[in-house]
This record gives structure tokens, sequence and C-alpha cells, in this order.
């Protein structure tokens, strides 16, 4: 029986050499296929069937509670039909005029609950959120009742404003669109010139409602 001497080699020896020797010789080739492959797998992905969407209103930017709604601050846009929540406003105009129940996010996507029902309120006056904690306070505050905003800052309590109005409550406190602290929100018609004060004092839960008339 023949044997392989020091000077020779087994042939499988020798299909392995040339084995590694074509891969090292075609590596670049090789290595442009497998990336046109990669690359021709992600465009079959991204090129199948697109979800299905509708197209819904949300909001351009960040929109405080009580601030009035311009054309300039919502948009429609393209949302898969899986996040669509149910009610969703489909024409910027539903949206457009009328105030923010709560505050909202950019990006919200726009719904009834989310928006104060009700006519705007006059010139000369805004609407201003304000924290209310006390849960039966809240209950009888009803749209249109007259208060008297108090700050608890200082020594002495002072009268910020008695020309203060609630304003259409929205029905929201049990829905998951809003969280603990926004159901907590009750929104109050004041003159304009003290809106600043009272929105800053009142979602830090410096302000007491008193009832005025």
């Amino acid at each position: 029986m023949e044997k392989w001497g020091s000077q020779s080699a087994p042939p499988t020896i020798w299909g392995m050499t040339w084995f590694f020797r074509t891969i090292s010789w075609h590596r670049r080739k090789i290595a442009a296929v497998l990336a046109a492959l990669g690359a021709f797998a992600l465009l079959t992905h991204f090129s199948g069937a697109a979800e299905p969407s509708g197209r819904v209103v949300i909001v351009t930017h960040a929109i405080s509670a009580g601030a009035a709604l311009g054309a300039g601050d919502v948009s429609v846009a393209a949302v898969p039909e899986a996040l669509i929540p149910a009610g969703a406003l489909t024409d910027p105009d539903e949206a457009v005029g009328r105030s923010a129940a709560v505050s909202l996010a950019a990006q919200t996507i726009m719904q009834p609950p989310l928006l104060v029902s009700g006519a705007p309120p006059p010139k000369g006056r805004s609407l201003v959120p304000i924290t209310v904690l006390d849960a039966q306070l809240r209950d009888i505050l009803s749209p249109g009742l007259r208060v008297a905003l108090v700050s608890s800052m200082g020594d002495v309590p002072g009268i910020v404003t008695d020309d203060a109005v609630i304003h259409t409550m929205p029905q929201v406190a049990s829905s998951s669109l809003v969280t603990t602290s926004q159901a907590a929100l009750v929104l109050v018609e004041v003159p304009s010139a003290l809106a600043p004060e009272v929105s800053m004092l009142g979602q830090s839960g410096q302000l007491s409602i008193f009832l005025s008339g």
C-alpha cells in the first residue's frame, strides 16, 4: 500500500488548503456579495406591505391646559390603525378655536375629552387650570359658578381675585387619557391680566377656592 511521504499530503488536506487559499484570494469579492445580500434583505423587509394606517389630528407641540388651539397648533398625520384611539378627531376644524382641557404633549392624538366643551372665554378673559385636590370640592364646582381665589402664600392669606368663574368641567377623571394630577385640575376663567399669576399659584397647589356667589 502506498504511503504518503513527508513531501506529500492526503487529498483531503490539499482540498482544504485550496479552499482556504481561494477564500483568502477572493475575500473582498465575497464580502461585497454578503453586503449586497444584506442590503437586499433590508430592502425586502422595508418594502413589504405597509401597515394599515389612518389620518388623525395631532398637536404639533406641547399645549398647556386652558390654552386655545390655533391652526398652527394642530395638523393631520398618518398613524398606524392599532394606535388610533376610539373617537380620534380627523378634521383640524374640530379642534381649532377650542381650548385644551388638560396639558397636551406634542404628537398627542386629539380626542373630544381632551378639549373643553362650551364657548371660549370672552375677550379680556382667559382659562387657567388650578389644582383642586379635594374631590368633594371638585364635585360641587359646577360650570358658571363664581368663586374667589385666595393665595396661601405668606403669613396672611390674600385674595388674588374674586372674579373667577368655573368653566365647563371636562369629564375625564376616570379616563386613561389623563394622569391623576391632570384629573385634579379645574379650569377657571379669570381676567387675562391675572392669568399668569393664577396659573403659577394654582398649579403648585397654593390657591384655595371660596364660593362667592
